[in-house]
């Protein structure tokens, strides 16, 4: 490998640009080096660094890398199985839940009925039982009117009778 540079100029040397061609052809040769054997050395000693990191660092690291990746790969597996599965289960839930509110539904109904039937029985019995004792209490003031009407006459004959003894202050012969 070939290192060129630039020979740094002193003030008693002529200006860039106007060297000659005999000045550029010792210089030139004055430049190349010969190979240098550190570079060997670095090159061997990279080889090796390489090889040991591959074996101990990146080959390890990589099979952690992939199990990790397989265990993300099963737990998202199990993960949307166990999300179907809670899916499933919440639907069947809700499904039986429905149903027992149907069934609730139905036999709050059914108990409204038979309590609405019930509560219509107990009100025609009061009703019934209203309507017969206002007739038996009408029959009574009937029949109290009746015996009012028949005593009426001679009682306010007694009445007047006595009226007229307290006006004349005797006794009237009958």
């Amino acid at each position: 490998m070939l290192f060129l540079r630039a020979p740094f100029r002193s003030a008693g040397r002529s200006p860039p640009g106007s060297t000659t061609l005999e000045s550029r052809g010792k210089r030139a040769t004055a430049m190349i080096k010969a190979p240098d054997v550190t570079l060997l050395y670095v090159m061997f000693a990279f080889v090796v660094s390489y090889a040991l990191l591959k074996r101990f660092l990146f080959v390890p690291l990589g099979a952690i890398l992939e199990q990790r990746e397989e265990e993300e790969r099963v737990a998202a597996k199990v993960h949307g199985d166990s999300v179907r599965e809670l899916e499933r289960t919440v639907a069947e839930a809700e499904a039986r839940l429905a149903l027992a509110r149907r069934e609730a539904l139905k036999e709050r109904e059914a108990l409204r009925a038979e309590g609405l039937a019930k509560f219509e029985q107990q009100l025609n019995g009061a009703r019934a039982a209203a309507a017969s004792s206002v007739e038996g209490a009408s029959r009574e003031i009937a029949d109290q009117v009746r015996k009012t009407a028949a005593d009426l006459p001679e009682r306010s004959r007694a009445l007047a009778v006595e009226l007229a003894e307290k006006i004349l202050g005797r006794k009237l012969a009958a």
